[in-house]
Order: structure tokens, then C-alpha cells, then sequence
């Protein structure tokens, strides 16, 4: 429906007279002759939702119609550079000037000053508007069902596509969710706010979530004042929160991001919150260099693991951890892997090495592993007379639990695997598992089929040596879980 009422249909009248006025100004043929704003390339704005953790979109916006003026003292680059800092998993950037006292000049700022990618926040009824976005620089564009016809959508929608977008398209009930999936959406925002009328319950998002299917990355917007919200909406199965005036209203936006993911996280491995059956995550540990750290970021690792054991062929010293950790992108976990380490050396070296999650090999116990400062995955050691219970007393009080082949008295990296039916009676009760031990391309989809992982562990099944990685190997080896992922 192109007539929207309420508030929504004055909006986008307005943007339907201002996009012809700048059309005017310079004509759709100049505008795609144009030259895109420079930024290192096109950022997977998609992608971002989807890594380990609480997803935030953090929003940069000065006022809004319902609340009026909401903060004009911070400019767009010190705000995007402090979300960046505080953990944002993408940035939204409202550019709706009237209404929103935005511009498309904020979202250049914004991107240009960050790795982050960027959503351009703002009522899109025309294709000159996309290349607006592109022009600008933006990553992906919000489409608003309500807004727009099907034909309109679906013409928005394809052209998004072709110019190179990521389309996140807003609903607000089971109609427009229902139009959303007739035209393949892949990305599905639920916004609380009724836009017509400006009122919130999160009970909008909470009544559409088993309505998503579990293939959509979907997006919950508007309402969320603090992490019980979070927990309950990514309990629900929301994959990524669109966060702006619970933000913006604080005195430094960036803590706030920061101690909102940090209380909002589940004491778990923080992997999405599928509605049905779960991606498998890779991680690909042991790496030892920059170069392969890079290039298992490039092919799609969720996080490298670097090996703080000195007797291992693929230790490095912090020093070393520090470049690696330092040169990866944001959305790669950093694990760091520990074998019955003194605690206050592990947290000296995640702390001055920027580590995500701790990777314990050793006999810690329950009660030390709670006590930690990071996130800690668990990791026991499978073979002949393993008991589930042995891994299972870690429930709870790790955020997850990684089985590993018991073999030579070695902690880990034997390269060899266990009997993998030994791991389904832990899959069954355990919040997050992980797997590893002799995993390869050749025999991953044999594993993923026995035991159902959270995450898979290569390490000696991609690498040319002990410590160096080979791409083709580790290419072949996430190619492999995806391909399962996908049956």
C-alpha cells in the first residue's frame, strides 16, 4: 500500500516531493555516472548480523517524531567511532532530513570514519534513492513494507540488489511479513513502533518471531531500553537488535553499547539465536601469523584461536598475539587457548591481547571457570571410558563445551578424531557444543551429521605444517560445513 496514513503517509509524501526536487538537480543518468563516495569497498552488512554475539545495530539519528529532539551535540563521527569501540555490529545512520533532522552527509561521515558497515536509515519509495545510497557510500538500505506497494517493493528490493545493497525490509505485522517473503527477502526487520500511530510493544516482535523462517536473518526494532529486553527478544530468536534512542539518550553512547552487550549477553558460547535448525560455526585455531589469520577471516572463519601453550608447535607469544588479534576484523573472535594457566596470567594476556573467549584445555574446575573474565569454552577430552558427566559439569558455568580426542596424554592438536556417537548424549543437555579432533573437509560432514555441533574446531586438518595453514585446505574445509549447513 504506496498511501500509508498517519504519520507514515505525511512522511513519505514529503519524500516523494523532495526525491523528485533532487532529481531535478541531477538527473538519475548523472547520478549513476557518478563516482561512489570512497571507502575501502562494499562492507557485509549481512554478514555482520549473523557472527557470534549480541548483534547491534547501533543508531546514530538527532530527533524523531514521536520524542522530538533526541541529542544535537554529537556529531555522527565521534558517535559511529565510539560504537565501533563499544562492540556495534553494524551502524544504522537516520538521513530523513525533515522529519529526522538527518542527511545523507551524516552517513558519509559515519562510514568514513569506521570498518563498521552501514544501513541508510530512511523512507525509500524510488530507485533514484538507491543510488543515492550507493552514491553515498552506504552498505544496505531499510525498504518499509508499509510504505510501499508489492510492485514498488519488489522493484526496490531487485535494484537493491543489482546495485550491490543489502535490503533490510521492515514490517510491522503478519501481512506485511507475508509480503516481505513473497519477494525473497533475506533480511526481515520487526519494528515495534507503529509507524502510523508512533506506539511500541515489543509484543509486535515477540508474536512474529516463530513466524520468520529460519533460513531470514531477522531484526528487531525499536523499543529496546536494556538488556532484559535483548535477552527476551534473542531468547525469542532475533538474531540483531537496531538500538538508537536508548543510546543516544546516555551520556557516552559508547559505554552504553558496551555495558548493554555485556549484561545482555547469555553465559553461553554467544552464537545467534536460530529458530530452527543452527548454522555451524568454524573456528580455525592455531594460527600464527597474520597472514593466516587473514586468510581465514577472508574465507569465512567466526573466530581464530591463538595457542598460549608453550609446548605446543603452535604457540606465540603475546607479542605476536597482539598483531594478530590487532590486524583481524571486527566480527572474527578472537579464542585464546590455555592449558592449566595460572588465572591471573590469562587475564593479563586477554586483556592486553583483546581476546573474545578463553579456551581451556586444562583440569579447571567448575567453580574456577566460572570465575574467569571472559567468556570460557571448555574443553574435555573424549576416549575410551568417557562419561558425558565429565563434560556436562561444565554446563552452566561455561559458555560452552568443546570435545576434543583424548590421545598421548596431549591436551589437544593430535590430529586424530573420537568416536563421535561418544558426543551425543553431551549434545543433548549441552547449551552450546563444540567439536573438534582430526576434523578435515574429507570427514566434517561426517561429524556435523553424528553430532549436530554449534561450532567446529579445525586446526592440524588445514594446515601444511604445525602452525602454518594452507588456504586451499581451510577454503575446502569451510566450503564443506556450508555445503552440509545448506542440505
Amino acid at each position: 500500500m504506496s498511501e500509508a496514513p498517519g504519520i507514515l503517509g505525511r512522511i513519505v509524501a514529503r519524500t516523494r516531493e523532495h526525491v523528485e526536487e533532487r532529481r531535478r538537480l541531477l538527473p538519475l543518468k548523472r547520478l549513476q555516472g557518478s563516482a561512489p563516495t570512497p571507502g575501502g569497498g562494499r562492507r557485509s552488512f549481512a554478514a555482520a548480523l549473523v557472527r557470534p554475539g549480541v548483534n547491534v545495530i547501533a543508531e546514530f539519528k538527532r530527533r524523531s517524531p514521536s520524542r522530538g529532539v533526541i541529542r544535537e551535540d554529537l556529531h555522527p563521527v565521534k558517535v559511529a567511532q565510539a560504537y565501533e569501540v563499544g562492540g556495534a555490529a553494524a551502524l544504522s545512520v537516520l538521513t530523513e532530513e525533515q522529519f529526522f533532522g538527518g542527511s545523507l552527509e551524516d552517513l558519509k561521515e559515519a562510514r568514513g570514519a569506521t570498518l563498521l558497515p552501514v544501513l541508510r536509515k530512511d523512507f525509500i519509495v524510488d530507485p533514484y534513492q538507491l543510488w543515492e545510497t550507493w552514491y553515498a557510500g552506504a552498505d544496505a538500505v531499510l525498504l518499509i513494507v508499509a510504505a510501499l506497494s508489492d510492485r514498488e517493493l519488489a522493484t526496490l528490493q531487485a535494484t537493491a540488489r543489482e546495485i550491490g545493497l543489502d535490503a533490510l525490509v521492515e514490517v510491522h505485522d503478519r501481512d506485511e511479513l507475508r509480503r516481505a517473503r513473497a519477494v525473497g527477502a533475506r533480511l526481515i526487520g520487526v519494528n515495534n513502533r507503529d509507524l502510523r500511530t508512533m506506539d511500541v510493544s515489543l509484543q509486535t516482535a515477540l508474536d512474529l518471531a516463530p513466524e520468520i523462517p529460519d533460513e531470514v536473518t531477522a531484526v528487531v526494532e525499536s523499543g529496546i531500553n536494556g538488556p532484559g529486553h535483548v535477552r527476551r527478544l534473542r531468547d525469542a530468536g532475533y538474531d540483531a537488535f537496531l538500538i538508537g534512542e536508548h543510546l543516544m539518550t546516555a551520556p557516552d553512547p559508547g559505554a552504553a553499547l558496551e555495558e548493554l552487550i555485556r549484561e545482555s549477553s547469555a553465559r553461553r558460547w554467544p552464537g545467534r539465536a536460530w529458530r530452527g535448525p543452527a548454522r555451524v560455526a568454524v573456528k580455525v585455531c592455531g594460527i600464527t601469523s597474520v597472514e593466516d589469520g587473514l586468510a581465514a577471516a577472508r574465507l569465512g572463519a567466526d573466530a581464530i584461536g591463538l595457542v598460549f601453550w608453550p609446548q605446543s608447535p603452535r604457540w606465540v607469544d603475546r607479542d605476536k598475539a597482539r598483531q594478530i588479534s590487532r590486524a583481524l576484523p571486527p566480527f572474527v573472535l578472537r579464542v585464546g587457548v590455555f592449558v592449566d594457566a595460572a588465572p591471573d596470567a590469562v587475564a593479563r594476556t586477554a586483556e592486553e591481547v583483546g581476546l573474545d573467549v578463553l579456551q581451556l584445555h586444562g583440569r579447571e574446575s567448575p567453580e574456577e571457570v566460572a570465575r574467569l573474565p571472559r567468556r570460557v569454552i571448555k574443553a574435555v577430552r573424549v576416549g575410551e571410558g568417557f562419561s558425558p558427566d565429565e563434560a556436562l559439569r561444565y554446563e552452566g558455568c561455561a559458555a560452552g563445551i568443546l570435545l576434543d580426542t583424548k590421545a598421548d596424554g596431549r591436551p589437544g592438536g593430535t590430529g586424530r578424531a573420537f568416536d563421535w556417537s561418544q558426543a551425543r548424549q553431551v549434545r543433548e543437555k549441552a547449551s552450546f557444543l563444540a567439536l573438534a579432533g582430526g576434523l578435515t573437509a574429507e570427514n566434517v560432514h561426517v561429524a556435523l551429521n553424528a553430532v549436530r555441533p554449534d561450532l567446529v574446531d579445525v586446526s592440524s586438518g588445514v594446515e601444511s605444517s604445525p602452525g602454518r595453514k594452507d588456504p586451499e585446505k581451510m577454503r575446502a574445509f569451510l566450503e564443506a560445513v556450508r555445503a552440509e549447513g545448506d542440505r
